[in-house]
């Protein structure tokens, strides 16, 4: 894909195409008629584990408000607990309005990769067992398909074990 096709993608995915095209990451996508806002919907429609898929979820730190981007299984739960740990700062997830404001991306669309204003990528471990990756690519109803070790080396993330136990 050149840049010129990116065009026909809303901007936001645009943004997320590009970067995977810059950085020589190979990549898939599929487009719905019906929004994949939780990761069980977007499984059922790719007919894939649940657990391949990536939530990406926005956290901030209370005292510094600062953001957090948290990739994990979709068949787990992010521990905050370790989070804290992890980024030694007390941290919540960040309200849907301010997921809006501050990345540009609603909740359940939140990409991966290229989301503004996170200055960090936590990523859950056992998203490694999968060859293969599904995320949003930055809408609801458009997912990408991503080599997992890609995605780790392209966000620079932390992995660590993440799941509630």
């Amino acid at each position: 894909m050149t840049s010129n096709d990116l065009d026909q993608y809303p901007p936001g995915v645009q943004s997320v195409l590009q970067i995977l095209i810059e950085n020589d990451v190979p990549y898939e996508l599929r487009i719905f008629d019906t929004p994949a806002r939780q990761a069980s919907q977007a499984a059922d429609l790719l007919g894939c584990p649940l657990g391949a898929i990536v939530k990406s979820l926005v956290f901030q730190k209370q005292a510094s408000g600062e953001l957090l981007l948290v990739l994990v299984s979709g068949k787990n739960r992010a521990d905050t607990k370790i989070l804290n740990q992890v980024v030694d700062e007390e941290v919540q997830p960040a309200k849907p309005k301010t997921v809006l404001d501050l990345t540009g991306y609603p909740v359940g669309a939140v990409p991966p990769i290229g989301v503004i204003g996170a200055d960090m990528v936590v990523m859950d471990a056992d998203l490694l067992q999968y060859e293969h990756v599904w995320a949003s690519a930055g809408s609801d109803n458009i997912l990408m398909k991503v080599n997992s070790q890609n995605l780790l080396i392209i966000t620079n993330g932390l992995v660590e074990t993440l799941k509630l136990a």
